[in-house]
C-alpha cells in the first residue's frame, strides 16, 4: 500500500473518531466576565438579549463578584432596578466566598447602599 494511502486512511479514521465524540461538537467556551458592559457597544442586541448575555455570563462566573455588579448595571439601565437589587441582596449574603478586588467590592457597596437600600429597597 501506498503511503498516500496510509496518509488518507489514518485521516478518515481521526475524523470517524473525533466525529463519534460528542456528535463532533467542541466544548464551549466560557463566556468573557468583561462581556456583560462590552455588550453595550452591540447595535444590534435588544434590551432582553443583553440581559440575558449577563444572566448567562454570571452562571458561567458566579463566584466573580465583577460579573454579579456588571449585571447590575446593565439590568439598571433597562428599567429593571428592583429584579436587579433583588439580586445583588441574594448574592451579597455570600459576597465573602466570591473573587474580588478592592475596586469590585467599593462598586458593589455603591450600588447595594447608594442605588437598592436609598431607593426603597431593604435587601
Amino acid at each position: 500500500m501506498t503511503t498516500a494511502f496510509h496518509t488518507a486512511f489514518a485521516l478518515a479514521a481521526l475524523l470517524a473518531f473525533l466525529g463519534g465524540c460528542g456528535g463532533g461538537q467542541l466544548p464551549q467556551a466560557k463566556p468573557l466576565p468583561s462581556g456583560c458592559l462590552a455588550a453595550f457597544d452591540q447595535e444590534s442586541l435588544g434590551s432582553a438579549e443583553h440581559m440575558a448575555l449577563c444572566d448567562h455570563i454570571v452562571a458561567s462566573h458566579p463566584r466573580l463578584l465583577r460579573a454579579h455588579v456588571d449585571r447590575f448595571i446593565v439590568w439598571q439601565h433597562y428599567g429593571r432596578e428592583l429584579e436587579a437589587c433583588r439580586k445583588l441582596f441574594e448574592m451579597e449574603k455570600t459576597m465573602a466566598t466570591l473573587t474580588s478586588t478592592p475596586d469590585d467590592q467599593e462598586d458593589f457597596r455603591f450600588s447595594v447602599e447608594v442605588v437598592c437600600r436609598q431607593q426603597g429597597g431593604d435587601g
